[in-house]
């Protein structure tokens, strides 16, 4: 295909994507986001989806559904979803309940998560389920969550942004900007309300992460969207090319390649993903294309105006029955190299033809998208393992771009670090370039090539939370996959004979919180008891002021058209302030726990040893009461505090000149201006159903 045709072909194609109009992706196809393990500090441990083992936890290890994380005592980590950042604090357990396209579903089980979401889709759902509520983001904002290990109580605190708690019964409270809320009494929605407390150690250790991450430069070279793009800024430096636009190129040594220096690990659905041992080595390799130009090489990102899609690895194979011996690999060898500038990606893994087009036009603006759907064409999607004869692939001409292993250090998901060869040009004509590589993978491939270590001490068993949305299945265990793996050399399985797997499994134990078959909430319904609230109307717990001489809530005095109390029970007796006859018209919560405040941190700010107090406290005197919504609805709206600097958005902060200055005498382009605005809409309002063929 000529270039000029090329890229009207690529033109339209975006044109559609950006519009909406393309036809949407299969139901069955892979989700095209993951979330990045992009900063850790201390201890923090791994627990894959599909098996039971924990392990140490690797930078640059992408995320999706079922995966578990923890931060041990004194520990951080954070997590990057490019739209959004987790934040999670010491000794806290968060697993990943569903991440796709339009939901991110996460639990938190114990601990304290800071949630930042920079920009929402049109229908995106965010969540975060605990054991007392599932609280749904509704713009973006900063959001914090506790939830104490050993105690029914657990906390939101909003200083910028809205959203709205759930509970059982379909109880409702809203939750707005400069607010903190603490719930009790199991999934029933009974809770107290302050205002947002001054930042303690771990939210000014947030503080500093989000506005590095959200001044990068390089947000203004890649596609909204992109995990990964914030470590580019202090790794290398970006420069124009006459061919190829924008291009970053890392500070490496003489003789690296990439997808050289990191481990090969299998994470379902995708199979076979790169993770790589460079703090930078993130959105390069699930992103856009690597070129050499000049005895360099240079990353070229997907073209700026099209949602990206994540590829595990952005290689073409090169295997055979005799390539590994004539490499030197007695038990065989498998080798890669990286994609060019033109060359398609063309999924090991089932996907639809759709989805082949949009991985494809979304990291690369010229790649020759009619070879990919000549191939999901002729071939039905049924091309694992196949050997492709007539793409040629740019990069393998290079010196020294394509790199083999033995298939026993691939498999086993080992570092590739001094276990590598690089394969000449020569030797690549004497394999078979294929689609997948064909090599089986074991345990420790899912464990990311470590082995299994003792499960987390300190925390607590798996505890049922409430979920407003739906979780989806649980994951196929691996090792009921492995048998059909074998059978398959090394191919992932397809959706559907994993739905089969899945259904022919025993029933799972409870696994990271979410109960047993997948029901929504996380509990069964409980009686309610005296005092607490009818459906959809949650129990509100007066706070006294810590005046002994005030008579109300807040230091108000008593005045018999104050309703902010207790939800009074249908039929009832009960007096002007919504009391229960016979009850105590302030009653505090017994025994209520509070989350950590500035002063109760160790210097890291990590949350140790929480301090428990009752709720009596002078920190909301001479504030206005909550105003209980009489609309029926069962939300409670309460006041926002007025705008201080942490409740009132932040103005972008100028972008900086790059860390590592080009070469002399080349100039690097002056950075687009960062976008902190969502990527265009997906190319899935056509419902229409795809006509062409489909993975099995």
């Amino acid at each position: 295909m000529k270039a000029s045709l090329r890229l009207k072909v690529f033109v339209v194609l975006t044109m559609l994507a950006i519009s909406g109009l393309a036809v949407a992706q299969d139901q069955a196809d892979p989700p095209s986001r993951v979330a990045r393990l992009q900063f850790m500090e201390g201890l923090v441990s791994l627990q894959p989806g599909g098996v039971d083992d924990w392990v140490d936890a690797n930078l640059n290890r992408p995320l999706t559904t079922a995966d578990r994380i923890w931060t041990d005592r004194d520990s951080r980590a954070e997590l990057s979803l490019a739209s959004a950042a987790l934040r999670l604090g010491s000794e806290t357990s968060v697993t990943i309940v569903n991440l796709d396209d339009n939901t991110a579903q996460i639990e938190l089980d114990q601990g304290v998560l800071n949630l930042s979401v920079r920009y929402l889709h049109e229908g995106e759902i965010v969540e975060v389920d605990t054991p007392n509520f599932a609280y749904t983001v509704s713009r973006p904002g900063e959001y914090r969550f506790d939830v104490l290990a050993d105690e029914d109580q657990s906390w939101i605190t909003v200083r910028r942004g809205d959203g709205e708690a759930s509970g059982e019964n379909n109880a409702q409270v809203e939750v707005r900007g400069g607010q903190r809320f603490s719930f009790s009494s199991g999934q029933s929605l009974s809770y107290t309300n302050s205002w947002v407390p001054d930042p303690d150690g771990f939210d000014s250790w947030c503080e500093v992460r989000e506005r590095q991450e959200t001044s990068s430069r390089s947000a203004g070279y890649v596609a909204a969207g992109t995990v990964g793009y914030e470590d580019l800024d202090a790794n290398g430096y970006w420069e124009p090319s006459p061919i190829y636009g924008n291009m970053w190129y890392p500070n490496v040594h003489p003789g690296w390649a990439p997808y050289r220096e990191g481990h090969w690990a299998w994470v379902e659905p995708w199979g076979w993903t790169w993770v790589d041992d460079a703090p930078w080595g993130f959105a390069p390799f699930h992103y856009g294309r690597w070129v050499a130009v000049g005895g360099r090489w240079g990353w070229v990102p997907g073209p700026v105006g099209v949602r990206p899609v994540y590829a595990p690895a952005l290689v073409a194979w090169v295997g055979g029955p005799s390539f590994g011996v004539s490499l030197g690999f007695g038990g065989g060898g498998v080798a890669w190299v990286p994609l060019g500038w033109h060359d398609p990606f063309i999924p090991s893994y089932h996907v639809s033809a759709v989805y082949a087009r949009n991985v494809n036009i979304s990291n690369s603006r010229v790649v020759n998208v009619t070879v990919v759907n000549n191939y999901y064409a002729t071939t039905n999607v049924n091309i694992r393992n196949t050997t492709i004869n007539n793409i040629h692939y740019e990069n393998a001409a290079v010196n020294g771009a394509v790199t083999g292993v033995s298939n026993s250090t691939f498999a086993s998901g080992r570092p590739l670090r001094g276990n590598t060869v690089v394969v000449p040009a020569s030797a690549v004509g004497r394999g078979s370039v294929m689609t997948s590589a064909a090599v089986v993978p074991t345990k420790e491939a899912v464990l990311g090539g470590h082995a299994p270590a003792t499960a987390p001490a300190r925390m607590v068993a798996p505890r049922q939370v409430f979920s407003k949305a739906a979780p989806p299945p649980r994951p196929v265990s691996f090792e009921q996959q492995r048998p059909l793996l074998e059978k398959s050399n090394g191919a992932p399985l397809s959706p559907e004979v994993r739905s089969n797997l899945r259904k022919s499994a025993p029933v799972p134990t409870n696994r990271g919180g979410q109960p047993a078959g997948n029901q929504v909430g996380g509990s069964s319904p409980r009686q309610l008891q005296p005092g607490s609230t009818q459906p959809g109307r949650p129990t509100v717990i007066n706070q006294p002021s810590g005046n002994p001489t005030a008579g109300n809530v807040h230091g108000q005095p008593n005045n018999p058209s104050n309703t902010y109390g207790r939800t009074p029970q249908p039929g009832s007796p009960t007096n002007l302030n919504g009391v229960r006859s016979g009850e105590p018209v302030n009653a505090p919560a017994a025994n209520i726990a509070r989350p950590p405040q500035a002063g109760n941190t160790p210097g890291n700010g990590n949350q140790v040893n929480p301090q428990r107090t009752p709720v009596w406290t002078n920190e909301n005197i001479g504030h206005t009461p909550a105003n209980t919504d009489q609309s029926g609805q069962g939300k409670t709206v309460v006041p926002a505090r007025p705008a201080s600097p942490l409740t009132t958005p932040r103005a972008t902060v100028p972008a900086q000149p790059p860390h590592n200055p080009p070469p002399a005498g080349r100039t690097a382009e002056p950075a687009p201006q960062h976008r902190n605005a969502p990527p265009p809409k997906e190319n899935n309002k056509d419902k229409e159903k795809d006509k062409e063929p489909r993975g099995r």
